[in-house]
């Protein structure tokens, strides 16, 4: 999938770590170890369009690790991916607020942003409230259909950032 998205000119947000799965790696080394492993096979591959998304919804309560729930711990996986590949464009995403806790947004090279729970109306002001971090603005979530999607694609856009 990754190299029939490279022949198509189609950047990837790889994700590493999804809630609830967890659960089977042992400790916060076997995390730490899953992110240099991912970073690695990454640049191996010489895949220069993909982005890392080191973790889905971090603050989570499905996480079981405290590094891949807590802001300050998934800095520290951003951190450790750039050091193993400092070409490789990392963030992480929060929930469908839209929001990035700052550790985050200082660690990252694009904001990830879900709007799952935003109002179409309240969707300007986030990004504008992330614009303080001069990065790229991403939204790679969001749940709405339809006409609601379709002004939350325009807002997005209007406003300097990007809609899934």
């Amino acid at each position: 999938m990754i190299d029939a998205c490279d022949r198509q000119g189609i950047a990837v947000i790889l994700g590493c770590y999804y809630q609830r799965q967890s659960a089977v790696l042992r400790d916060e080394q076997a995390v730490r170890a899953g992110v240099v492993n991912v970073v690695k096979w990454i640049r191996q591959h010489g895949w220069t369009h993909v982005m890392l998304e080191t973790a889905n919804e971090y603050p989570h309560q499905g996480f079981v690790h405290n590094i891949l729930q807590s802001a300050e711990g998934e800095a520290q996986l951003l951190k450790l991916a750039k050091q193993t590949w400092p070409e490789l464009l990392v963030s992480a995403s929060g929930y469908g607020d839209a929001k990035v806790h700052e550790p985050v947004a200082l660690a990252s090279d694009f904001l990830l942003v879900h709007f799952n729970g935003t109002p179409v109306d309240k969707i300007a002001a986030r990004i504008a409230a992330l614009r303080k971090y001069g990065k790229p603005i991403v939204c790679n979530e969001d749940d709405k259909t339809g006409q609601t999607a379709a002004r939350a694609a325009e807002m997005c856009v209007a406003n300097g950032a990007s809609w899934d």
